[in-house]
Order: C-alpha cells, then structure tokens, then sequence
C-alpha cells in the first residue's frame, strides 16, 4: 500500500476510536441522567400515592371552610383558599 492510503487508514482509525470514545461518554451521562429521573418518577409516584392514602379534612389543617368563614373577620389567604377547596374534594 502506499504510504499516503496508509496515513489515511490511520488517521481515520484514531479518529473514529475517538468518536467511539466521545460515544461511550456520552452514553454514559445519559444512562445517569436516566436513573435519576428514575428515582424522580418514583419519589414523585410514591408521593402522589401517598397524599391518595389521606384524607385531609380542612379542618385538620387549620383552616375553616367557606360556610365558616362567613362569619369570620380574619382575612383568609390564598393558601387557605386552596387548601379548603383541597380538602373538599
């Protein structure tokens, strides 16, 4: 062969086992990057069961429901808003 095909093969070889090498990296942050949304789903899965499992009363958050802050004259907050209409549902 001569020597220029030669050269050529070995740079084309180096060049594709740095590629290679890139690839192998790059596989290998998104493999990690999988497993923690992995564990994200799960937390988050485990959570939503969990809130399911109780049964919140507004009362038991402290906070009154609309019939009974009729006659109330504390301001209510948004939060509270959203908590009691949590509560309810």
């Amino acid at each position: 062969m001569s020597d220029m095909l030669v050269k050529g093969l070995v740079t084309t070889k180096r060049e594709l086992e740095a590629g290679l090498a890139d690839a192998e990296a790059e596989l290998a942050r998104t493999e990690e990057y999988c497993r923690k949304l992995e564990e994200l789903i799960a937390v988050g899965r485990a959570t939503l069961h969990a809130a399911t499992q109780v049964n919140f009363q507004p009362s038991q958050l402290g906070v009154s429901t609309p019939a009974a802050q009729a006659g109330s004259d504390q301001p209510v907050t948004d939060l509270q808003k959203r908590l009691g209409k949590d509560g309810q549902k």
